[in-house]
Parts: structure tokens; sequence; C-alpha cells
């Protein structure tokens, strides 16, 4: 089925408490052309604070983030899923287990993975040292899925 309006994308780690939030955080407040939501492909973690203090410095809304598991995006009434990009190798390999995967386009993108049992202050300076990086990575996505759109409507 071709993807019509903004394609929905779910971005997920292993435990969505800071990777996949801040590709939800960035592509909401930077990339308008998609509809992003984040998951864990594992057990759900408690939401980073350093990821906060992060996106905050940055500017970008963190207002609204939580970290629920993937499999609330295959029950019913779950928005449709376009895209799912799995970040890092953990994800991928949990991702290929849900139910939901044999539907969709799925993306793999190894990123460098911010330590949970690291301090406070390195785990800051990890997600400022990723953010562009994955900034980058969603903007060509956005890129990717313009293309492919522009190719099915014509």
């Amino acid at each position: 089925m071709p993807m019509t309006g903004r394609p929905t994308v779910l971005f997920v780690c292993p435990d969505n408490a800071g990777t996949s939030l801040m590709a939800e955080a960035i592509a909401l407040h930077g990339h308008r052309g998609l509809r992003p939501f984040s998951a864990a492909a594992l057990v759900p973690g408690a939401v980073d604070p350093a990821l906060i203090d992060c996106l905050e410095a940055a500017r970008v809304p963190a207002d609204g983030l939580s970290a629920k598991p993937a499999g609330v995006f295959s029950l019913s009434g779950a928005p449709r899923l376009d895209v799912v990009v799995a970040l890092g190798a953990q994800a991928w390999r949990a991702l290929r287990r849900q139910t939901f995967i044999g539907l969709l386009r799925f993306e793999f993108w190894q990123l460098p993975e911010v330590a949970p049992g690291e301090g406070l202050a390195a785990r800051r300076t990890a997600y400022r040292t990723l953010m562009p990086d994955l900034d980058g990575a969603i903007g060509r996505l956005e890129e990717r899925i313009a293309l492919r759109m522009a190719r099915a409507a014509a």
C-alpha cells in the first residue's frame, strides 16, 4: 500500500529510554514531513534525565515523551506504520521477533549507544554527540520517503 500524507515512522531502541525518544523528539521538532513515534524493542525503561537535559539545552521540546513497548503498535487502533527504524543491533534482533514485522519497511541504523551505566554528565555528552548524526539520518530518511512517494504518485 503506498504511503499517503505524512508517513508514520517508528523509531525503536532496546528500552525506549534514550535514543529512540531522541529520534522522536528531533523528528517532531525539525522534520515536519514525518509523523514520528518511538518504542522499546525489549522492556521499556525510565526516560533518561540526561536525554531530557540534552534536548532542553538544544531547545528541542521533550514534553510528552514516554517509554512504551513496540507491541502497542500492533494493537487495534494503533497508527499504521510506514517505516520502522531499529536503532542498533539489539533493537533489530528483538524487532525481528515482533508480529508486525512482515508488514512494514524496516531500516537498521547502527548508531553509538549511550551506556545507561555511565554517569549523568557522560550520558549528556554522549547524547549531545549523537544528536547531529541522528538529525542528519532522520533528514535523509525524510528525503528517501519523499522520493518514494513522488515516484509512486507519478
